[in-house]
């Protein structure tokens, strides 16, 4: 009898010891995902800060152009303190509409430097459109990682047995992506002058 008890509490502690094990492999996994979420979101504010440095040194190398510069340097302020809002906040919504704020802001200044050939010719003018262009392509870039990294964890917390661990430790079930309204209607913006 006393080797059925022993045999019995043996199976057991062996079934708890196990299921602990699994919850905690599971919990971790979770929390691995999430924080790989918020660096890559961190990517992409650092970017997206980079972009107003560079928006707001541009503006500065457009002189003579007053008239324009203070509308877009309104756009430019009003969605630094829309992203600033929102990332004091953790809002990543509100992120993302600053994020389409500027990009209107960076589209509104390139019709205005194009429509005056005097700007284009500057040194200060191209080295500053490279920098803006490049930073695009990293904005880009940064979205994409960040886009794939919630996509991983949207699957996973709906996949068996990773739904049970979201489930009993409170995780976020689904995370949202960082899209643009009109995302796809973006024009290509072409930093290069014309000839």
């Amino acid at each position: 009898m006393k080797k059925k008890i022993i045999s019995f509490g043996s199976i057991l502690f062996i079934v708890l010891l196990v299921a602990g094990i699994i919850l905690i492999v599971g919990y971790n996994s979770m929390v691995d995902r999430e924080e790989e979420i918020e660096s890559k979101r961190n990517q992409v504010f650092n970017r997206l800060t980079q972009r107003d440095n560079t928006i707001g040194q541009l503006l500065g190398a457009v002189e003579g152009l007053q008239e324009h510069a203070e509308n877009i340097y309104q756009m430019v302020t009003d969605a630094r303190k829309a992203f600033s809002d929102a990332k004091a906040a953790g809002d990543t919504e509100g992120m993302i509409e600053a994020d389409a704020m500027q990009v209107e802001a960076v589209r509104q200044l390139v019709i205005i430097i194009e429509s005056n050939p005097n700007v284009n010719a500057a040194p200060a003018f191209m080295t500053l459109m490279d920098e803006i262009s490049a930073n695009e392509n990293a904005i880009a870039v940064a979205r994409k990682d960040y886009n794939d990294q919630v996509a991983e964890y949207n699957k996973a917390v709906r996949k068996f047995p990773t739904v049970l661990y979201a489930s009993l430790f409170g995780f976020e079930k689904n995370k949202p992506y960082w899209k643009l309204d009109g995302e796809n209607d973006i024009p290509q913006i072409d930093f290069g002058t014309n000839d």
